[in-house]
C-alpha cells in the first residue's frame, strides 16, 4: 500500500507545483517556477511516508517475511525451498542499512533538490511547456 501511496503523493505535490508556478509565470513570463524551495517543501512533505515505507521494509527483512506466491498447479512438482545462509541476509541488511544512509546524505546534502529540479525542467521541455 505503501508502495503505492507514495508515488501518488509525490506526482500529486509536483502537480501542485506546476499549477502553482503557472499561476506565477502569467504574472511574471520570465520568473522560474520551479524552485529550489518548491522542491524542497515537496521532499520534506514527502519524507515520513518515504520513512514509514522504510522502516516497513526493514521491519519486512529482519522478520524474514516474503510477498506470497501464485497458487500452483495440483500436477506440479513441489521444491522445498532451502534456507539462505545467515550472512546473505545480514549482508542485505547492511547494503540496505547503507543505501539509507546515503539517501539521506543526499537529501541533507541538497541533492535531491537538484536532481528534482533538474527533472522537473527536462520533463516539461520535452513535453513543450517550459
Amino acid at each position: 500500500m505503501c508502495c503505492i501511496l507514495l508515488p501518488v503523493v509525490l506526482a500529486s505535490v509536483a502537480y501542485a507545483i506546476y499549477v502553482d508556478g503557472a499561476a506565477r509565470r502569467m504574472e511574471n513570463p520570465l520568473e522560474s517556477i520551479y524552485t529550489a524551495e518548491k522542491a524542497g517543501q515537496v521532499l520534506i512533505a514527502a519524507l515520513p511516508l518515504f520513512l514509514v515505507l522504510v522502516c516497513l521494509l526493514v521491519a519486512c527483512i529482519v522478520t524474514g517475511v516474503k510477498p506470497k506466491t501464485g497458487g500452483t498447479a495440483k500436477n506440479a512438482v513441489r521444491i522445498k525451498p532451502q534456507a539462505e545462509p545467515k550472512h546473505v541476509n545480514i549482508l542485505r541488511a547492511v547494503v540496505l542499512i547503507a543505501a539509507v544512509l546515503l539517501i539521506i546524505a543526499g537529501i541533507v546534502n541538497g541533492g535531491a533538490l537538484d536532481v528534482l529540479v533538474k527533472a522537473i525542467n527536462i520533463c516539461t521541455e520535452c513535453v513543450g511547456l517550459g
